[in-house]
Parts: C-alpha cells; sequence; structure tokens
C-alpha cells in the first residue's frame, strides 16, 4: 500500500501523530534542542538568500517552522510552501503555524508529483531552501532521490532526513543488530493501530490476518515491514469496476520504513546527483539530517 493511504483519515492523521510524539527523537528535549541548533548551522551554510522555502511531506511543520524562524532571523523571507497528502496533517502544520505568527501556504498535493517543483517556482533562476523530514524512508529511496535532482536547479540547497540504524560497521553485524534493537518502535499496539486501521476504513478486515513487523534485507538495506496476510483466495473489486484477484496466504506489506547507516546515506546521495555539504545526528544516532546540493556532474543513478 502507498504510505499516502495511511494518512487520508483525520483519525489515521491523529493516530499517527500520537506515534510521532512518542517515538521520535524530535519530540525529546535532546532532540528538540539538537533540530534548533541545525536549523541555525544549516542557514549559516547558505550562499544566498532563497527565494522560497518548500517542505515536502510536512507532515506537522514542527520541523520545518524551526527553519524558517531561522531564515527570518536573518531577516529572509521567502515564500514558504507546505505540502502533504494528508489534509489532516496540513490542518496541523496550519495551525502550529499560525499559534507562532507564522505565513505558509498549505498544498494538498502527491509529493511524488514528476513536476510538482516546477509547478511551484514562479520563475527561473529562484533559489530554493526544499525540506524533506522522515520522508524517505518510507519511499523507494533511490527512485525519489533520482526524482528530486531532476527537478532541483544547481542555486537549491536541500535539507534530507532520515532514519538510522547506528553501526561501527555498515553492512556487518552491528548494522542487523542495532535494526533488531530499534524494532519495538515500530512492533508495538500503537503502531499496528495506526496500520490496521486502515483495513477497517477500506472493508479488508475480515479478509486478512497475521498481523506481523519485521527487519529484512531489502537491495542492501534493512527495513521494517509490516504485513498481513489474505486468508482466502478472492477477487477484490476496485472503485472502478475492474477487480484483483489475491491468493490465500500470500503478504499483503502494508507499510515498510528504512533504516541506513550514515556512510551507506552519503553514498546514496552521491550515486543519485547530489553532494552533502554537512549532516548532523541526533544523540542517539537513530536520525539524521543532511544538507545537499544538487551536483555538478548530472542526475545520477543507482543502476
Amino acid at each position: 500500500m502507498a504510505p499516502v493511504f495511511h494518512y487520508a483519515t483525520a483519525r489515521q492523521a491523529n493516530l499517527w501523530m500520537k506515534l510521532f510524539r512518542r517515538y521520535s527523537p524530535f519530540s525529546a528535549d535532546q532532540g528538540r534542542a539538537l533540530y534548533v541548533r541545525i536549523s541555525k548551522e544549516a542557514v549559516a551554510l547558505l550562499s544566498r538568500e532563497p527565494d522560497q522555502l518548500i517542505s515536502l511531506g510536512c507532515g506537522t511543520a514542527e520541523k520545518e517552522l524551526l527553519f524558517y524562524e531561522e531564515l527570518n532571523a536573518r531577516s529572509w523571507k521567502p515564500d514558504w510552501i507546505c505540502i502533504d497528502g494528508s489534509l489532516g496533517l496540513l490542518l496541523e502544520a496550519g495551525r502550529v503555524c499560525q499559534n507562532r505568527g507564522k505565513a505558509v501556504r498549505l498544498v494538498l498535493a502527491d509529493v511524488l508529483l514528476e513536476d510538482l517543483l516546477r509547478r511551484l517556482a514562479p520563475r527561473e533562476g529562484m533559489a530554493r531552501l526544499i525540506t524533506a523530514f522522515g520522508l524517505i524512508p518510507n519511499l523507494s529511496p533511490d527512485s525519489f532521490l533520482c526524482g528530486l535532482r531532476t527537478q532541483a536547479a544547481p542555486q537549491d540547497r536541500l535539507l534530507l532526513g532520515v532514519n538510522l540504524a547506528p553501526a561501527w560497521d555498515e553492512n556487518g553485524q552491528s548494522y542487523w543488530a542495532s535494526a533488531q534493537r530499534i524494532l519495538p518502535q515500530y512492533a508495538n499496539p500503537s503502531t499496528r493501530l495506526w496500520l490496521t486501521e486502515i483495513l477497517r476504513d477500506w472493508g479488508l478486515r475480515d479478509m486478512v490476518e497475521g498481523y506481523a513487523m519485521k527487519a529484512i534485507e531489502r537491495g542492501g538495506w534493512i527495513r521494517y515491514e509490516a504485513t498481513v496476510r489474505w486468508k482466502r483466495n478472492r477477487e477484490i473489486l476496485l472503485e472502478d469496476g475492474s477487480s484483483v484477484t489475491v491468493l490465500g496466504g500470500t503478504p499483503l506489506r502494508l507499510f515498510s520504513s528504512y533504516r541506513f547507516t550514515s556512510g551507506g546515506f552519503e553514498q546514496l546521495l552521491r550515486a543519485t546527483g547530489f553532494e552533502p555539504l554537512a549532516c548532523w545526528t541526533v544523540p542517539s544516532g537513530e536520525e539524521g539530517v543532511w544538507l545537499v546540493a544538487p551536483s555538478s556532474s548530472g542526475t545520477g543513478s543507482t543502476t
């Protein structure tokens, strides 16, 4: 299932916000303080004033707000645009910004639209600061980054946040052990309630069984996957009148989320056409933020 479906209703958005405020490093005092420092240091590294601040997959916009306020502290007033596929989260972002007296444009859109960033650029040559915090792990990371690179101009700068599994080696046992240690942040009743809400909404709850959350390896990366199994063979009718055949016992993947190592993510950035300029990690090592620029070598390729 596409990630956006898990944020579609107000109840889903509220369930996710409870998880974010319980498990995200940002919700702890140390994590928030670090993001305050990151905002100051990242903005200080910008070579020119951005005309736009574009926040992809903004969620509640609490992280992005810190960067906007730091830009304002330098008397920079970019046009701030928050984009998310969830109406519930966008409305919460609007409330958070309004409470701090900050003007923001809210855009309800799929962040995977191929020409999304081009549509938001009113003129050629403008500089943009583009943020994507917590968005990359739940997508196909290489495809998403390559898509960003095709739309990014040389003068753009991007702040990319990812979930990490801190490990002393990039591909060995410590990476796997770290991912297993973090697994309870995903394998818990609250996350299960959020991820299975879609089954009730779509009328699928009685058709599946065997919910499981596991850490698995995919393409050299470790990711967490939540799955259920179809109880029996059946035809699932779709809204357009067509149908899909499912086989009893086969899995339906509800959710996946990658955990990178720091070095591995930097390799991925370079392979997809970005040059890392600076990075920061929370004290636990479980979350990182990279300031990157489009590389001059081209769009990059992971093949």
